[in-house]
């Protein structure tokens, strides 16, 4: 059976010249197409289920954190044996809501700091101060 390890090894003991070959190869036909499409690239991912690990590395957040947003049940998953799998489109749409909440959450906060004054400067330096905030959240 051919093995990652084996053809690694492999690939080690060929002449340098036979590596640059190889190489040169390889960039010519596995990079044909100038431009690929999101799904020829990504097809494969959204196909196969997110471990824990992998969900909350997407996520950016801890595993614990991920487990209690499944035993709450805001965070759909499923279970294949004892293993707690999610798929990537729910995935996404999850980090895309919660997001949106973080942003919803900045914007209540300054919006309440601007009503009570709580800025510590004029209320003119403060709102632009807090529009600029809310929009480096949207990613404007």
């Amino acid at each position: 059976m051919i093995t990652a390890k084996k053809v690694y090894k492999e690939i080690l003991e060929m002449p340098l010249k036979e590596r640059e070959r190889l190489f040169s190869v390889i960039a010519r036909r596995g990079f044909e197409k100038e431009v690929y499409t999101h799904n020829e690239v990504f097809d494969d991912i959204r196909n196969s289920p997110f471990t824990i690990r992998e969900a909350a590395e997407y996520l950016e957040v801890a595993e614990i954190t991920v487990r209690r947003w499944v035993k709450e049940g805001l965070l759909k998953s499923e279970k294949i044996g004892r293993n707690i799998v999610f798929d990537a489109d729910k995935l996404k749409a999850f980090k895309r809501h919660r997001q949106n909440i973080v942003i919803s959450k900045r914007a209540a906060t300054i919006r309440e700091r601007l009503s009570t004054g709580s800025f510590g400067r004029s209320n003119k330096i403060a709102f632009t101060d807090s529009t600029r905030l809310i929009r480096e959240d949207r990613g404007r």
